[in-house]
């Protein structure tokens, strides 16, 4: 009962804006929330969102994470448009904030590293100014995982390699896998591939960057998100 009771309050809040700004706003992300995999895969957990500029000028924008609840063993790390930080890093070095021009996006992407240990996550990532660190938002990030039960996910071992890579990567599975996404750190599509075990899929013509490869399964569903460095 008290399991069943958390999951519906945790998905009555997925990924909520908690405030709004009248210069920068987060996207309405979707969130997984209960992820069923085999727990002997450790995994990295993504929870995607985009911080757009709608002022008239330039942002410099900034971050700062608050863990609320993490399981033991969990490492949460935040991506921005800079780079991927560790999981001690909870703000923004002061060196390194995001030039975000009008009508641009900074990228707010937590991972969550479960270390192949059933748990959850509450984390908040609050984006501020610069100049003006009264001028925020709070992103609410949300992570339940199961341990696998009957869910079909338990029998789908996922490989790819090489990375980082220049020309292509190849991706070996055993089974469920349908479609291969290929985002932008900006989350937009840059490829889509119809996957076959042991396939390798052509990079060549993308610019050198940090991509996100997402696995979609039989059923439509994402199965895992990775990051792939194309140089």
């Amino acid at each position: 009962m008290h399991k069943a009771l958390l999951i519906l309050i945790i998905s009555s809040a997925c990924c909520s804006i908690n405030a709004q700004n009248s210069k920068f706003r987060a996207d309405l992300s979707l969130c997984k929330l209960i992820f069923t995999t085999d727990t002997l895969n450790p995994t990295d957990w993504d929870c995607h969102n985009n911080v757009r500029n709608i002022s008239s000028g330039t942002l410099n924008l900034m971050w700062q994470r608050e863990d609320i609840e993490v399981t033991p063993g969990w490492e949460p790390t935040v991506c921005d448009n800079v780079q991927c930080y560790g999981t001690a890093t909870i703000r923004t070095p002061d060196d390194n904030f995001n030039v975000i021009k009008k009508g641009g996006n900074m990228l707010a992407d937590v991972h969550v590293y479960d270390s192949a240990k059933v748990g959850k996550a509450y984390i908040k990532l609050t984006v501020f100014e610069k100049e003006d660190t009264s001028s925020n938002i709070t992103i609410d990030y949300l992570f339940n995982k199961e341990s696998v039960g009957t869910n079909s996910i338990r029998n789908i071992s996922l490989r790819m390699f090489p990375n980082p890579s220049s020309n292509s990567f190849t991706v070996e599975y055993n089974t469920g896998i349908k479609r291969i996404d290929l985002l932008s750190v900006l989350g937009t599509k840059a490829k889509s591939y119809k996957s076959e075990p042991s396939k390798s899929y052509d990079i060549s013509d993308l610019e050198n960057g940090i991509y996100l490869v997402r696995f979609i399964t039989d059923e439509g569903k994402i199965l895992r998100t990775l990051k792939l460095l194309k140089r």
